[in-house]
């Protein structure tokens, strides 16, 4: 599961942001409080200390309560409170402005490992060494649900749901199949159990879809909280995953190990996103700001450390993480998907067939001396009068094509040339086609003309018969461009298409096309 660029002996250049030195024993619980400028710490030492986050200095004294080591702190949804859990088996509530407490919840038999508030502020479940959890009230300290017995011989976490529908326990004993229970937050009836190792810790994604367990097998697995089932196994850590905590988005997991490193995960696709964090010592807790943008780690050397997260995904060149999750991931958007490109509608300038040549508009006798377009009457002035049919070189015959555009009829070569088939085929854009993939043909063996055998308008004239035998060859060519059907005789009945292809447009040609703004090879108005 691991990125090919992060492995197990790199060395990690990351550094802390910050350092918080003064507990006498090692960190068991870390908070960010709401102004974003502090953060507290619990300790083994039996104190909760607040400290500035920028300068790593210690505010105020102690928060004390008794001399017992302290093992859990969570903060109030509302900011204004902090709960504990505690070895004397106590649960006490301080008040975050005061630092004192307000009051000390008893039931449990052993030390209290493990607490957590509900997301309405209205209720702390906790988990103990007893074996049992407890639900309390947090306006008059009852016990709500419980003494809840979990079956585990130690209850090392507690969480409640995003929807505070169901809580989890997680824990050790030695006859447990299922280290992982879920339980009915309403009832305290057991919903489903499963895992196969003992679990130190447990994180939910902000959606609730995803539960996060590091395991005493120094695995992390992610679960699928509907069907619950094992979605991922994140294998990097080579001790016990002491610690996990997901970002606010919901991207980024954190994790903390014995091995004396913290790893980040993207959690898109489970894979590593930098080199580790090394610690002096192993890491007991980690967790992250509101913003995302800072870690907060606890280590047994006694000190707290925070991490510049931004500054790590952007080295990583992946600072988008810190964005919130779209509906759908940008990655599967853009890898599978191109844009489809839509036809240009161009508005013609001009009237639509005022630069038409093609024989198929001369559909009514005398129409070559009559309806002739422009466009003809222009390029005819330009086009080299062939001696032959069969000869390849042009020669102008100066005043010869005066005589003929005078007379309105078209010479010997004129017809010649349209009805020698043409060396290339314009095909129109094909839909389902790479672009211009039959838009040129590769040019073949000039075929003597065999007799034309077309169909033809009953109305036709003898002038039309000639001019149609040439459109009908040049049909059947562009027909096999785009087609492996038999060759259809091509009908000269008037074309509903009016849009014509210029070839061998001579130097002035291409010169007046190019004012005109036509191209002598497109102009069917998909190219």
């Amino acid at each position: 599961m691991s990125s090919p660029t992060v492995g197990r002996q790199e060395i990690s250049t990351i550094k802390p942001r910050q350092k918080f030195e003064g507990h006498t024993d090692w960190i068991t619980g870390i908070i960010y409080l709401p102004d974003g400028q502090r953060m507290m710490t619990c300790s083994r030492d039996g104190s909760l200390r607040v400290w500035n986050l920028k300068s790593g200095k210690q505010m105020g004294e102690d928060w004390r309560d008794e001399d017992s080591a302290v093992w859990s702190i969570a903060l109030s949804p509302d900011g204004k409170k902090v709960v504990s859990g505690s070895s004397d088996s106590g649960v006490r509530l301080w008040d975050i402005n005061t630092g004192k407490v307000i009051a000390t919840w008893t039931g449990h038999t052993e030390t209290v490992w493990s607490v957590c508030w509900s997301q309405d502020g209205h209720r702390v479940v906790s988990g103990s060494k007893d074996g049992t959890a407890r639900v309390w009230d947090v306006e008059n300290g009852d016990t709500i649900l419980g003494p809840i017995e979990t079956g585990h011989q130690r209850v090392y976490v507690v969480l409640y749901s995003p929807d505070m529908a169901m809580f989890a326990t997680a824990g050790y004993d030695k006859s447990i199949p299922h280290p992982i229970k879920i339980w009915d937050a309403k009832t305290g009836r057991l919903v489903v159990s499963f895992h196969t190792k003992s679990v130190w810790c447990l994180a939910w994604s902000p959606d609730g879809k995803t539960l996060i367990s590091g395991s005493h097998d120094h695995s992390i697995r992610t679960w699928n909280t509907k069907t619950w089932k094992q979605l991922a196994v994140l294998n990097e850590h080579t001790g016990v995953a002491t610690g996990i905590a997901i970002s606010p988005n919901g991207r980024i997991l954190a994790s903390a190990s014995l091995d004396n490193t913290v790893r980040f995960w993207d959690l898109d696709n489970s894979q590593l996103i930098s080199p580790p964090l090394y610690h002096a010592q192993y890491l007991t807790y980690v967790t992250f700001s509101a913003d995302g943008k800072l870690l907060a780690t606890g280590c047994n050397d006694k000190n707290a450390y925070t991490w510049d997260v931004s500054a790590i995904l952007k080295d990583a060149g992946l600072d988008d993480l810190l964005l919130d999750q779209p509906d759908k991931p940008l990655l599967a958007a853009d890898a599978t998907r191109r844009p489809v490109r839509q036809p240009i509608e161009v508005s013609p300038r001009i009237p639509r067939g005022f630069f038409d040549d093609s024989p198929h508009l001369s559909a009514r006798p005398n129409s070559l001396s009559s309806h002739r377009s422009l466009r003809t009457r222009l390029l005819s002035l330009f086009r080299p009068i062939h001696s032959d049919a069969h000869d390849t070189s042009s020669q102008p015959r100066p005043f010869h094509w005066v005589r003929n555009r005078l007379s309105a009829r078209p010479s010997g070569a004129d017809i010649e040339l349209r009805e020698r088939p043409s060396a290339e085929v314009a095909v129109p854009y094909a839909k389902g086609k790479r672009r211009n993939a039959s838009a040129r043909e590769r040019r073949k063996p000039i075929m003597k003309r065999p007799t034309a055998r077309s169909s033809r308008h009953p109305n036709a004239t003898v002038a039309q018969q000639s001019i149609g035998a040439a459109q009908t060859q040049s049909s059947s060519q562009a027909h096999a461009a785009v087609s492996t059907a038999p060759p259809v005789a091509a009908n000269t009945t008037a074309n509903t298409n009016p849009h014509a292809t210029i070839k061998h447009a001579g130097r002035w040609a291409r010169f007046w096309l190019f004012v005109c703004c036509t191209s002598p090879e497109y102009t069917d108005g998909n190219h």
